[in-house]
């Protein structure tokens, strides 16, 4: 009796053993220093060929459908993903960089924020964005290019049927990206759909275009843009106007009262070369200047030996300011 009780409680025992082997133990609270080097297979990422609609921070996804190098996703804040690495070291810039966040959905600038703004300079004036903002595609195929404008603004040029949240400008018609604008990203959309392998990175940390003047040109720099002009101390004013005027019977032996027509830019003391009619009536005396900024006066006499009423015509005024 005594040997079955003692059977029976070995089985028992070895059955405790057993049913204990087979407890699974939370690694996260029970385990201390885990050293997975001699593992044979660890597989710690998430796969799949679509990145999941919800994330937790610090959450990874490998995209199996997406280019090396671009496949690698962090969930950067809830339900918000954020490519890593790839191929291109454009890819590691922080600032103002696009993320596909769902299928309708692109995150941009999201990591400037108040406490880590993204600044932007263009010309002597530098913009600082504190938040970002969201692309948001209802439908069609074909390419968003994400730019900032001459002014400043974070804009989505597409051909898409997109709207954008209140930090960004979504701007249809844009088949490019348009001159004076600084690159951004460019990213697909097919059917309604972003596309998950990412976008096109077109961000330069480094970048500059010169304008120097050479002789005859001045440049002057403004808040977003250079003007150029032209150095009038060195290279010729070009002024030239016509009118057409009437002027009254002109007893012979007199002048007519002069008559005016306006030449933007004509000073006094500038000389004129005037353009007299065709057909301007033989013994007619004629004079042109400037008799006021931006006025050009001509005078008739007549010395014809009658008295004579010239015909309507037209009158031209040429002003070459010299070097």
């Amino acid at each position: 009796m005594k040997s079955s009780l003692f059977r029976l409680t070995l089985i028992v025992s070895l059955l405790a053993v057993s049913a204990a082997g087979q407890t699974q133990i939370d690694l996260r609270t029970q385990a201390k220093d885990v050293d997975f080097s001699g593992a044979s297979s660890t597989k710690p990422i998430q796969t799949g060929t679509s990145l999941p609609a919800v994330c937790a921070l610090g959450q990874t996804f490998l995209l199996t459908n997406a280019s090396l190098g671009q496949n690698l996703y962090m969930c950067t804040a809830a339900n918000v993903w954020t490519r890593q690495g790839g191929a291109a070291m454009l890819a590691q810039l922080a600032d103002f960089t696009a993320t596909y966040t769902n299928a309708q959905t692109l995150a941009i600038a999201a990591n400037c924020t108040t406490a880590t703004p993204c600044n932007l300079r263009i010309g002597t004036t530098v913009y600082s964005f504190t938040q970002g903002c969201t692309a948001t595609l209802a439908g069609g195929t074909g390419t968003a290019f994400i730019y900032f404008d001459s002014t400043g603004a974070l804009t989505i040029g597409h051909e898409l049927t997109l709207s954008a949240s209140a930090e960004c400008v979504a701007q249809s018609g844009i088949s490019n990206f348009p001159p004076g604008s600084i690159p951004l990203f460019t990213w697909s959309a097919v059917d309604g759909a972003w596309d998950t392998a990412g976008g096109t990175d077109y961000r330069a940390m480094l970048a500059t275009k010169g304008i120097a003047a050479t002789t005859g040109l001045l440049t002057v720099d403004s808040a977003t843009s250079t003007t150029i002009s032209l150095d009038t101390a060195v290279v010729p004013t070009y002024l030239n106007t016509t009118a057409v005027l009437a002027f009254p019977l002109i007893p012979n032996g007199t002048c007519a009262t002069d008559l005016s027509f306006t030449l933007a830019g004509a000073a006094v003391n500038d000389a004129v070369a005037p353009g007299w009619p065709a057909a301007l009536e033989p013994g007619l005396l004629a004079n042109m200047r400037v008799s006021a900024p931006g006025t050009i006066s001509v005078r008739l006499c007549n010395l014809s030996g009658s008295d004579l009423t010239p015909a309507s015509a037209t009158y031209g005024a040429t002003i070459v300011r010299s070097f």
